[in-house]
């Protein structure tokens, strides 16, 4: 592997740990709030979460504070 090539790889890898940070980051937030709002999350939401892309996690942030049921703010 050449300096530029390491240098690359190393860069790119870089901002796949930055990416990742920010997706767990969303989503611990939105859990904080779920459970602030409605109480303990079953499994189910849980699994949810923890499959929820950055968009999906993004779309459903605000929506604690929007919705009446939980099950709304994914929908």
């Amino acid at each position: 592997m050449t300096r530029n090539s390491a240098q690359e790889w190393k860069d790119m890898h870089h901002q796949a740990g930055l990416q990742e940070g920010l997706v767990n980051e969303a989503r611990n937030i939105l859990r904080r709030q779920l459970v602030r709002r409605f109480g303990s999350l079953s499994e189910r939401i849980e699994a949810k979460l923890n499959g929820a892309s950055r968009e999906q996690l993004e779309d459903w942030i605000d929506r604690p504070y929007e919705v009446e049921e939980l099950e709304d703010v994914f929908r």
